[in-house]
């Protein structure tokens, strides 16, 4: 896989005055230091801050001139944590400017680590725990009013209908080839991802923290929605094949959220998962996002296609 972390966030110092008064405010202190924490796709301030009191805090932060759909990720993601029961592996969010062009989100600081990649079986494990955690305490969804996948997710909905009627000539035969099956089949994605769970749906290795003391913390909750209780699973699976070190198939398999989903169920999502990344590798750089390259979008498809050709 090509390397997905975004190469420039801004810092600190970018994040104007009156933002950075505020969260010092609600932090009680003058932040002393300032260490940017690097990774995922988002061109948003992520600070590790130490203020003047002896006291730390985590504050991501970012402005609608830099990237207007990742402040609504960042609205989404406050809006989640008000619906967490407690107890949950997340961490705690302190409080939340926003003054509709400018967003922050103010947490308590994790002493953690990201898992190792390639993916470590023992890490893996902990993670797999993590995720049976959640799906005991998300269904059914404590926000009932949470938006469904469907609608987050339309492009993802959309994407494989779309090249199975309509393929570009370079489509991947393959994916081609799996794609007109599913149309054969009549497929209803819809139904099939459907359900009263609420799902995370961005689980990969740079949301996720793993402590000292054998805990494991999920992060980035700003796709958070409704739907079928195996999702995250399968979505996390995406990551986990791509990411290599692991048999993200056996992951599927022994998951308790996923031993009694029909087999086709799991392809159909696979699949539109690689023809959505698959679309999205056609189209132009996002400078805003240099980590999420078309590249990356490329090989993530591939290495999802080679996972359901895998399957049989």
């Amino acid at each position: 896989m090509p390397e997905h972390a975004a190469r420039r966030r801004i810092g600190w110092q970018e994040v104007p005055p009156r933002v950075r008064s505020a969260i010092e405010a609600t932090l009680g202190s003058v932040v002393v230091e300032a260490h940017t924490q690097e990774g995922g796709f988002s061109p948003g301030a992520a600070v590790r801050l130490r203020l003047a009191n002896g006291n730390t805090a985590f504050v991501k932060a970012l402005g609608v001139d830099i990237h207007e759909f990742s402040v609504q990720l960042y609205r989404t993601e406050a809006a989640t944590m008000a619906h967490l029961p407690a107890g949950l592996p997340v961490p705690r969010l302190l409080d939340v400017y926003d003054d509709g062009n400018w967003i922050a989100l103010v947490y308590e600081e994790i002493d953690g680590r990201r898992p190792a990649i390639p993916w470590r079986m023992d890490e893996l494990g902990r993670v797999e725990g993590m995720l049976a955690a959640l799906s005991d305490a998300l269904h059914p969804s404590p926000w009932q009013d949470a938006p469904t996948f469907a609608e987050v997710n339309g492009d993802f909905m959309e994407a494989w209908r779309q090249l199975a009627l309509e393929p570009p000539h370079d489509i991947d035969p393959g994916l081609r080839r799996h794609l007109a099956r599913l149309i054969e089949q009549g497929t209803d994605l819809a139904a099939i991802i459907s359900g009263d769970a609420l799902l995370h749906t961005d689980i990969r290795s740079d949301n996720i923290l793993l402590t000292s003391n054998g805990g494991v913390v999920l992060l980035d909750w700003g796709w958070t929605c409704k739907g079928a209780p195996w999702l995250d699973v399968v979505l996390f699976g995406t990551t986990v094949n791509a990411e290599g070190g692991a048999d993200a198939e056996q992951l599927v398999l022994r998951h308790p959220a996923t031993a009694n989903v029909p087999s086709g169920a799991i392809d159909a999502v696979l699949l539109a998962a690689a023809a959505n990344y698959w679309g999205l590798s056609q189209l132009p750089e996002q400078p805003a996002l240099p980590g999420f390259s078309r590249a990356y979008q490329r090989a993530f498809a591939e290495a999802t296609l080679r996972w359901v050709d895998r399957r049989g």
